[in-house]
């Protein structure tokens, strides 16, 4: 397995697309969804985030949208939401991933986002009661991925 996405242009990978000087050989499914979700929108990247799809999704899993949060303890948290669950993850200081938290898409309810003084809280509302609380300063990230998981709910 490769280090690195690009994006697919006519069948071949292109370096522009992420602006990043590495290949996929043969990426999965999951690297290519994860990947055009980052390159559509315009959220902050970290060339660190090339594993991830790898190390916590399946390799045929549907990456629907991506919100990166604010940095914490010098890392910075993702939240993804997938064909078959929500998963807040973050690198941690040596290189591996860490599921923070993680629900099937069968237990979301709701999703909201509340802004604060500096920031802003992103919340995915779990069966339960639970929630799943991602961090953020950009609110028309947070809308959009507001608007992505509220379609998935069909409201």
């Amino acid at each position: 397995m490769g280090t690195s996405p690009h994006a697919v242009s006519g069948g071949v990978w292109s370096r522009d697309a992420y602006r990043v000087d590495m290949s996929l050989a043969d990426p999965t499914h999951a690297e290519k969804t994860f990947f055009a979700i980052l390159r559509r929108h315009d959220e902050p990247r970290n060339a660190l985030a090339i594993d991830l799809p790898e190390r916590v999704l399946a390799p045929d899993e549907t990456v629907l949208d991506v919100k990166v949060g604010d940095i914490q303890n010098d890392t910075t948290p993702l939240l993804l939401a997938t064909d078959r669950r929500v998963v807040l993850t973050r690198r941690r200081a040596f290189g591996s991933w860490k599921i923070l938290e993680g629900a099937p898409a069968a237990e979301v309810v709701n999703v909201d986002y509340t802004p604060t003084l500096l920031s802003g809280k992103l919340r995915v509302h779990l069966r339960g009661g639970s929630q799943i609380v991602l961090k953020t300063r950009t609110k028309d990230h947070a809308e959009r991925f507001l608007r992505t998981m509220r379609e998935l709910l069909g409201r």
